[in-house]
């Protein structure tokens, strides 16, 4: 121990004797360390950390596949969901959600203020709080009596709910709400941490602000309607392979019992819960963490490269040191210690530089990245900076160590003699050097390639315009306008008030507005064998008004849009898209087909029926889910025939959309002041929020790559100045012998030439072996674009030659007189 910590005390009286050097190898390490610390904070979090929920590695996502063309979403009938409790043995409970009652989703609104407040509102079984191991702060979960059919009106708030509304009220249980004019009571307050994470293909369910019992009709809700999100917990022990066999049972059980999923080919699966949340972000995520991985490798050669020529003006120490008897272990062990410590000053920077990153990469606000409120600096992460340096250590001080731990005694010790580095330590410098130009080349290509994905995306055109339309939302209670006739009356008065409103020039209403969220599905059959195989296949299904698709920008490849007399009198019809007409009547006019569809008979009845429309359009395919691919078919129905109480409206102005909506917005309180306008943005913030991810994506390895160069930069440099300097007396003869600046500065940037150019090359090697890696990132853009790989290897080419260049005019300065009596 005491050689130890003379050791360190060694190290810091070597490092606070070059305060140059120490400097920039901790500032070099602290960029490094920092940017992992950083990026290992956003994995942790969103990839590591378990779900806050006690025994989350047992909670899992339950999913139903109809067929190989049918949904496939987790979303469970109510019929099914009952089953799959009374058969399960091997779940110790299984607990289901929704957003709504029946096919419809609803909100609510909160009553008693100035102006409605717009909440949401989560309807779950008894079972489902328990489940997630949540107790109440105040009151109780809800008791199974309270989720039977017309039972008691309760009500449990979320924490931030009862902040905000109440003030923390530490009475609040027992009190009654006005909810959708209905007295409702509250049961209890849940905690501050509970937020429920879900799959982003949930179709319903939100994370909500009240919370109520879902009172189920089950009997009369058919097994095609999936309106309910379903979770288990697994029984201690129990593998999720192991409750997959028997869900397979249980799905095998169900197709022989029931002709709707015989014909749908019912397949069950089940998903461990955090897999099911994090799935979409994981690639990008761990993409990016290899790359900032790189970044710190790179922060390791450029110190070592420090080292190494640091080495050369110790040689005469150490060789004096292991003539007095010090053992090469002794010797190494010293250099290991000193780089140990360098790393330890680099890693303690490196926390406050990631601090710092890490406030900035939350402010970028990544759209959909999950668990982003989970994400911090905490004992694991500063666990991983504390093994990070420890290792960076080793790897910067490894080589370093060994050159200097077999010193050749009778050359250093020589009188007079100068050391020259030696033609091993010289190679692994360059080495260090064409490693650091290929791995920033490789960084800045897959920075470029998403750059030109970005723009192509930001660019083309999802299907409709992005150009002065505003957007909001409204919900049609259904206790207040309970017929088929008032919904599709009041659906026409919102949109002539706000037809009226100056400056507006046309509006358009629809159920789910385009890029916000999974919305319902419809099975669907366009001959005999689809009928028979019903639910084998399925589309989004959208009811509009007559305007929306007009408003959106949205073109016909085939027949009309909607119009007012495609009402409840008249026979009903459909518009579909592109995909669905090649794939119902490839080489044919779809014009006039008939597609078999979901109908529902009545605005309050969760049953529906089979029903024939007729195809009157075919609409170019809009990409309302992902801006980077067609999801799947869609289906059009005009809501005078099959009326809706969830409005989206789409709204096109002549100037600018945002800052009409206050305007609007109050018109429409003049139709119902009962019913709240939220959710107030402009289709291009919508456009906007689905690129987020990549947007995050894209601007880290942005940084990552412009912070390789630039230490690549400076470790080129560096080898560069330290040949010159190594080679003051050869040059100086050469310009004693006649010659030229020119020639000078040609031989070096010979050399340098070298280094750069089988550094691109091996850079451009690595990138097309690895460069299918980004292909899940890209748009439009080959991850062999020879466009990007050109730009990208001028770009290192030229900052790397501006770097030699510095090194190359000060070897063009040398004196021969001074350069002859160089040592």
């Amino acid at each position: 121990m005491n050689a130890l910590l003379n050791d360190i005390r060694y190290a810091l009286r070597l490092l606070a004797k070059s305060p140059g050097f120490t400097i920039v190898a901790v500032l070099t390490l602290a960029l490094g360390i920092g940017a992992n610390t950083a990026m290992f904070s956003v994995i942790h979090a969103v990839l590591l950390r378990p779900l806050p929920f006690a025994d989350s590695e047992r909670l899992i996502s339950v999913w139903n596949d109809y067929g190989s063309g049918g949904q496939s979403l987790p979303a469970v009938s109510p019929p099914d969901f009952r089953d799959y409790q009374q058969r399960c043995r091997l779940f110790e409970q299984i607990a289901a959600a929704t957003g709504g009652g029946g096919a419809a989703v609803d909100f609510g609104t909160m009553e008693g203020d100035e102006r409605p407040q717009q909440v949401t509102v989560g309807f779950v079984t008894d079972n489902f709080f328990p489940l997630f191991s949540v107790q109440p702060i105040l009151g109780r979960n809800f008791l199974p009596q309270e989720t039977v059919l017309n039972g008691p009106a309760v009500v449990i708030l979320s924490y931030g709910f009862w902040q905000r509304r109440f003030g923390g009220d530490p009475y609040i249980v027992g009190k009654n709400i006005r909810y959708n004019r209905q007295d409702v009571t509250i049961v209890g307050v849940l905690p501050q941490d509970f937020h429920l994470l879900l799959p982003p293909e949930t179709l319903l369910l939100r994370d909500s602000e009240l919370w109520r019992p879902a009172q189920i009709p089950y009997d009369n809700f058919p097994r095609n309607l999936t309106t309910l999100a379903v979770f288990g917990k697994l029984k201690p022990g129990v593998t999720v392979a192991q409750a997959q066999s028997e869900m397979d049972g249980i799905a095998a059980q169900l197709r022989s019992e029931h002709e709707v999923h015989r014909t749908s080919g019912l397949r069950i699966r089940v998903v461990p819960l955090q897999f099911d949340i994090v799935k979409n972000a994981r690639t990008s995520l761990l993409i990016l963490l290899g790359a900032v991985t790189l970044v710190l490798l790179i922060a390791c050669a450029n110190v070592a490269n420090l080292l190494l020529a640091r080495a050369s003006a110790r040689e005469r120490e150490v060789a004096m040191r292991a003539a007095l008897g010090a053992g090469r272990g002794r010797l190494v062990r010293q250099v290991l210690t000193e780089a140990l410590v360098l790393a330890m000053m680099g890693g303690v920077a490196g926390i406050f530089v990631g601090s710092t990153a890490l406030e900035l990469l939350l402010r970028l606000n990544p759209g959909n990245l999950p668990r982003l409120a989970e994400v911090h600096l905490d004992g694991t992460v500063l666990a991983f900076s504390f093994a990070a340096c420890a290792l960076t250590g080793v790897l910067f001080g490894i080589l370093p160590a060994l050159q200097l731990g077999r010193p050749n005694l009778s050359d250093v010790l020589k009188e007079g003699s100068k050391s020259t580095g030696g033609m091993g330590r010289s190679q692994i410098r360059r080495i260090l050097v064409i490693s650091e130009i290929a791995v920033s080349l490789m960084l800045l290509l897959g920075a470029g390639l998403l750059i030109r994905s970005f723009f192509r995306l930001e660019s083309a055109r999802p299907g409709y315009d992005t150009q002065n339309i505003l957007t909001m939302r409204m919900n049609i209670p259904g206790n207040r306008y309970p017929k088929f006739d008032d919904v599709i009356e009041f659906s026409k008065k919102v949109r002539n008030t706000v037809q009226a409103v100056p400056g507006v020039e046309s509006v358009g209403i629809i159920n789910r507005l385009p890029l916000s969220g999974s919305g319902p599905q419809t099975p669907y059959a366009y001959d005999a064998a689809t009928e028979q195989a019903w639910e084998s296949i399925s589309a989004d299904w959208r009811w509009v008004t007559p305007g929306y698709f007009e408003t959106m920008g949205m073109q016909l490849a085939r027949g009309r849009f909607f119009t007012e007399q495609d009402d409840l009198k008249h026979p009903y019809v459909v518009i579909v898209d592109e995909l669905l007409a090649n794939r119902a009547w490839p080489n044919q006019n779809p014009i006039g087909k008939r597609l078999q569809l979901l109908y529902f008979p009545s605005f309050n009845s969760p049953g529906i029926n089979r029903s024939y429309a007729e195809v009157v359009g075919v609409l170019k395919h809009p990409r309302v889910h992902d801006l980077t691919r067609d999801v799947r078919e869609q289906v059009y129905v005009s809501q005078y025939q099959q009326p809706g109480g969830q409005l989206g409206l789409v709204i096109r102005t002549k100037s600018d959309a945002a800052g009409m909506s206050k305007t609007i917005e109050d018109a429409l309180r003049t139709l119902d002041a009962g019913i709240p306008v939220y959710e107030i943005k402009t289709i291009e913030q919508s456009v906007s929020e689905a690129l987020g991810a990549r947007r995050f994506s894209l601007f880290l390895l942005m940084i990552f790559g412009g912070l390789a160069t630039g230490l690549a930069v400076v470790g080129l440099y560096g080898t560069i100045a330290f040949s010159v300097t190594q080679r003051t007396q050869e040059i100086g003869i050469r310009m004693a012998m006649g010659a030229t600046t020119y020639e000078v500065s040609h031989m070096v940037l010979r050399e340098a030439l070298r280094l750069i150019g089988t550094g691109i090359i091996a850079g451009l090697i690595g990138t097309l072996l690895l460069g299918r890696i980004l292909n899940s990132l890209l748009f439009e853009v080959s991850s062999i674009d020879p466009l990007t790989y050109v730009a990208g290897a001028l770009v290192i080419a030229l900052v790397s030659l501006l770097a030699c260049w510095l090194p190359a005019r000060r070897a063009t300065r040398v004196d021969p007189i001074v350069a002859l009596r160089y040592e």
